[in-house]
């Protein structure tokens, strides 16, 4: 549940690097992520043409889930912090709801995606995804580090 709750704050946090004290722009994170999924995707331009719509639907999907589970997150965070007695059955109820939405929301995608991709190209595209992922985590620990070490 922590890694959960990290990449979420992780995508709540995208963007600041950017601009200093500019509120995240969701849409350029998207499209930051889509030119890399290209790139390490080795999409060509005519895959990339048919497939971006659907990455775009994707992620905007997934923005849409955490978004309508944020406020519920933050409550029990400040709850626990505040040591009252959060709601934890609520808690564990939403977090399993939200990974199953997760989950048809990527099967969804998976067969959208193999209507143009092959099996092969899917899994150098899964890859990459994570690999952006792993870099978003890589880079926000950097910064943070950067923040918190003594000049």
């Amino acid at each position: 549940m922590k890694k959960t709750i990290t990449i979420f704050l992780l995508f709540l946090s995208l963007g600041l690097a950017a601009q200093q004290n500019r509120v995240p722009d969701v849409d350029d994170m998207h499209a930051r992520k889509w030119q890399y999924m290209v790139d390490h995707a080795h999409l060509t331009a005519q895959e990339a043409v048919k497939i971006e719509p659907i990455f775009m639907n994707y992620e905007k999907a997934q923005w849409k889930l955490l978004e309508q589970n944020k406020e519920f997150f933050r409550k029990f965070r400040d709850d626990r912090k505040a040591r009252k007695n959060p709601n934890y059955e609520g808690m564990n109820d939403r977090y399993v709801n939200m990974e199953i939405q997760k989950a048809q929301l990527l099967k969804d995608y998976y067969f959208k995606l193999k209507k143009y991709l092959g099996s092969e190209k899917i899994f150098d595209y899964f890859n990459a995804e994570r690999s952006f992922r792993k870099e978003l985590i890589r880079d926000w620990r950097g910064r943070k580090n950067q923040e918190t070490s003594p000049m």
